[in-house]
């Protein structure tokens, strides 16, 4: 069958508009409760958890507190995850969805704040064309904190539809030896299969050659 390689929370947001970083704190319980029970499902499905624009927002409050808000809330749901060897990766999103960690480079902040072993980066690189000067550059410089990554082209369409330089990004990834999760995220359009076809026609080359690279680097014999 296949593997689960990660449970969403996008909508414990987007259906359930909560957040990590509610001032009021019985809503902060109440997404921690929802959390911790996705933590449970990841526990037998993927053993990761990604933290998108659940982590909250800024919204005209002292950024200081919001910060605070959302460590104290993800070194809780860390030390739930640990005992059952789950990670939490948080995604840094562009500007113009949320005011609160759009780089990765703040992402990376935020790990370091948290102080978690469980507690990592799943960059998108959509996001990322975006926010971030180099896709592949940060995606290297920062590669001990990132746990999994999310492909798109720059109109979120499947990558080879946009402007977005792949052979760069996995040149990039090769040299840091880079070998965690890596899917798509992208718009259905023209239709789901159409969309998933197009994607793995475009990256399994790219995949393929990726794998034999690093197995070149270990030297270790490609099949």
């Amino acid at each position: 069958g296949m593997e689960v390689s990660c449970i969403s929370t996008g909508q414990v947001f987007a259906a359930l508009g909560l957040m990590c970083t509610e001032s009021v704190p019985m809503r902060r319980r109440r997404v921690i409760e929802v959390l911790q029970g996705l933590i449970d499902l990841a526990a037998e499905f993927g053993k990761m958890v990604n933290l998108g624009r659940v982590r909250g927002s800024i919204n005209g409050e002292p950024r200081q507190a919001v910060e605070d808000r959302f460590v104290s809330v993800a070194r809780e749901l860390c030390d739930y995850a640990a005992d059952k060897d789950v990670t939490l990766v948080l995604e840094p999103v562009n500007r113009y969805e949320i005011d609160f960690v759009n780089k990765v480079e703040e992402g990376v902040a935020l790990v370091r704040e948290v102080r978690r072993a469980n507690f990592r980066l799943m960059p998108d690189v959509f996001h990322m064309n975006i926010e971030d000067v180099s896709i592949g550059g940060e995606l290297a410089r920062h590669a001990a904190h990132v746990a999994y990554i999310h492909l798109a082209d720059s109109n979120r369409l499947a990558p080879g539809r946009g402007h977005i330089d792949f052979d760069d990004i996995f040149d990039h990834l090769a040299i840091v030896e880079y070998d965690g999760w890596v899917s798509v995220e992208i718009l259905p359009k023209p239709d789901p299969d159409t969309a998933a076809r197009q994607a793995a026609e475009f990256l399994r080359p790219r995949v393929d050659l990726y794998n034999s690279r690093l197995m070149a680097l270990r030297g270790e014999p490609c099949p």
